[in-house]
């Protein structure tokens, strides 16, 4: 199975390390494939953003997405960006209090407060941590374990960002 995904937002929203992280759990921890492409603009925090993400279970010839199967919005920028490159079948989540879709927009949209979740757990960062959560929780494409070994070996030099990561990703996938 091969999941196209776009991780979008503005700088600052930790949306390439989410992209990163997703990328270990899949090649390292399930012995899968994954390719990352990333793009964000210079001045890093507060203009545009975006990772894209292909995990499979067999090699990958292309790098990059073509149709997503999911999008992540967490910013408007992000979202008008990409409501045109949704199929039917895509997954679009967003921030409910950042991002307004388009009412004739295709896809099937999903929208959670998640900056204003992650406010609430004590860290406004980890909104893509949350959001991953209910990425894993809607496509079953990665076990939350191996998502964990990713997150525990990606912050393994912060190790106090590494619990309420997983706070955020439970929280995530606890969603309904």
């Amino acid at each position: 199975m091969k999941t196209q995904i776009v991780l979008s937002g503005v700088g600052g929203q930790g949306l390439i390390s989410t992209g990163e992280i997703i990328g270990q759990a899949a090649s390292i921890y399930e012995n899968g494939y994954a390719t990352l492409a990333a793009a964000y603009g210079s001045e890093t925090r507060g203009t545009f953003t975006k990772s894209d993400v292909i995990v499979s279970d067999e090699p990958i010839s292309y790098p990059n997405v073509n149709t997503p199967d999911v999008i992540l919005c967490l910013a408007q920028v992000a979202y008008n960006r990409y409501a045109d490159r949704c199929a039917e079948h895509t997954l679009v989540f967003y921030d409910t209090e950042l991002v307004t879709p388009a009412a004739q927009g295709k896809g099937v949209f999903i929208g959670y407060p998640f900056k204003q979740m992650g406010i609430e757990m004590g860290n406004m960062a980890v909104a893509n941590t949350i959001a991953l959560g209910a990425i894993l929780k809607r496509t079953g494409m990665l076990k939350r374990d191996s998502v964990v070994e990713a997150i525990s070996a990606y912050f393994a030099a912060k190790p106090k960002v590494i619990g309420i990561n997983i706070q955020a990703l439970d929280a995530g996938l606890a969603l309904e």
